[in-house]
């Protein structure tokens, strides 16, 4: 199959779900939460993430496999089982070839926001095939996380829209009459003025977690925080603000509930899915760094909401009766001054990588005694083969050369090789290639050192092949499955066809990823009882 080229689903007749099936899938995102983080701050967790690791199942080995681990790609992926070459979503955004101007992964010329740049069809999707009564919403802080999460047939998809302090949707989706009564709620506004304290943490965890507050440069100050700028009353700006709090994902939380209250979610058997992706850690984490007490907060403060959620589901539906995947959608690299400080290995992108790069196409064009070498994307100039009397290969070649001496390049991926057959043996090259769609992508990729943070108004981010941004949680509760954890090397693209395996969902369409079940411990007798008398 083409790097291009999506996988169609199967055309199946509607299904009558089991009588005693899972009437609820909730598909759990937290934006930029690495496992390693999990590894770190599991052990202070006593809520609904504490809830998930003792009744469920762990993989402490599943990983992203695509180079460029960013929000879009990463929400798609867990969605549709599919690499970003097959349903398209390769960046947040992209230059589309015979263009100059960069494109959002869910602009849409008709709808403004929609999924349709989407390739493939979503765990949304295969389960409205079986089931057309079936409900399907996502909502997220992020525009893309939700739509992405929601997959090309979703009831609604809802995100944060910081001129009204609410929740949006667009006209791709049918507005329902109780998504303005939530917003005329008005709930943020209880927010206004007050302080952002941490949760109190014994110095010994402070210690253990290596925490520390990065007063320099762009790094900002410690607790407390207020909101935004100075104002009267609670406005656009306030709004804005709030995302670099904990007080955001609360109230992705809120919504969530009444999602599943105004809709009746789980309350028949046809089963429903409820998408939801927790976005506050990544604006927070781009601000302060994974070690900072701020980053650390979120997650105790989501770790509280997750717990609200679930005691809420588990009254309305029954967690006896609910499918739950936990992920993330990338991790994130340390600050390099921190690692620096630590005498261990980080850089942070300077000019001289910067220009380096930028000049690349201006040295290559002036050498060869052509007005244009390379244009955005990056590309190669149209007509170079033709005005330089080089092929392909050649053009390639030697802008390969050029790049790679430029500071921290580690390699640089060409359209040529990422189209070839490559395997998992290969690994660096094959994260590239599964992420390499050719109308969207650049003819070159390039992967910096590791450690190496490359975005220079940042404090740090995350983008890359390496585990910190590729390893993950993934964590699934359901029916008559065991607890404990699996070592296996697993991907993300194995998310969506498992929870559609535990669903009992009859039919899904062929895809990159693979059913986890058969490596699922089976519950024990006393596990099995207590499902059984719920």
């Amino acid at each position: 199959m083409g790097a291009c080229e999506s996988k169609p689903a199967q055309e199946v007749v509607e299904e009558v779900p089991p009588a005693e099936g899972p009437r609820l899938v909730l598909l759990l995102v937290v934006d930029q939460f690495g496992a390693d983080q999990l590894d770190r701050i599991g052990p202070l967790f006593t809520g609904g993430f504490r809830y998930l690791l003792d009744h469920g199942v762990s993989f402490t080995e599943a990983h992203h496999a695509h180079a460029l681990t960013e929000t879009g790609p990463g929400h798609a992926t867990l969605a549709t089982g599919q690499y970003p070459r097959h349903h398209g979503i390769v960046s947040n955004w992209w230059i589309e070839e015979g263009s100059f101007e960069s494109r959002w992964a869910i602009d849409d010329d008709t709808y403004d926001e929609s999924p349709l740049e989407l390739e493939a069809p979503a765990l949304g999707d295969w389960i409205k095939e079986s089931y057309p009564q079936s409900k399907v919403f996502s909502a997220s802080g992020k525009d893309r996380a939700a739509i992405l999460m929601g997959g090309l047939k979703a009831d609604g998809a809802f995100w944060f829209d910081v001129d009204i302090g609410g929740f949006e949707t667009s006209e791709y989706y049918n507005e329902p009459r109780w998504l303005e009564g939530f917003n005329g709620q008005r709930r943020l506004n209880e927010y206004f003025g007050q302080l952002w304290e941490p949760v109190q943490l014994a110095p010994e965890a402070i210690e253990q977690l290596q925490l520390e507050t990065l007063d320099m440069g762009p790094l900002l100050p410690g607790f407390p925080h207020a909101i935004g700028r100075p104002r009267s009353a609670p406005d656009d700006g306030f709004y804005s603000g709030l995302r670099d709090s904990p007080w955001w994902d609360e109230y992705l939380g809120q919504f969530g509930q009444f999602i599943i209250e105004a809709e009746d979610l789980g309350g028949d058997a046809y089963p429903d899915l409820l998408a939801l992706s927790f976005s506050a850690l990544d604006y927070v984490g781009h601000d302060y760094g994974p070690h900072s007490r701020e980053y650390v907060d979120v997650l105790l403060r989501l770790d509280q909401t997750l717990a609200r959620l679930l005691e809420f589901v588990d009254e309305r539906v029954g967690l006896e009766n609910t499918v739950i995947g936990l992920s993330a959608d990338h991790g994130v690299v340390d600050v390099p001054e921190l690692r620096q400080s630590r005498g261990l290995e980080g850089a942070r992108i300077g000019w001289q990588t910067i220009v380096c790069i930028e000049q690349v196409g201006l040295e290559l064009a002036e050498l060869h005694d052509v007005d244009s070498w390379l244009v955005a994307g990056p590309r190669l100039a149209p007509g170079l083969s033709q005005r330089t009397g080089l092929s392909r290969a050649e053009l390639e070649l030697e802008t390969v050369r050029q790049l790679e001496q430029c500071p921290f390049v580690s390699a640089v991926w060409t359209s040529t090789e990422l189209l070839q057959q490559v395997d998992e043996s290969e690994r660096e090259r094959w994260l590239f290639a599964n992420c390499y769609y050719p109308e969207r992508s650049p003819d070159f990729l390039i992967q910096f050192d590791e450690y190496f943070m490359p975005a220079p108004t940042l404090t740090t981010t995350h983008g890359s092949v390496y585990p910190y941004d590729t390893r993950v949680p993934l964590v699934l509760t359901a029916p008559n499955i065991g607890v404990g954890s699996v070592d296996s090397r697993v991907y993300t693209v194995d998310m969506a066809p498992t929870l559609a395996a535990l669903l009992g969902l009859p039919h899904w369409p062929e895809v990159d990823g693979r059913n986890l079940t058969p490596l699922l411990p089976a519950a024990s007798q006393p596990e099995a009882d207590a499902a059984a008398a719920n």
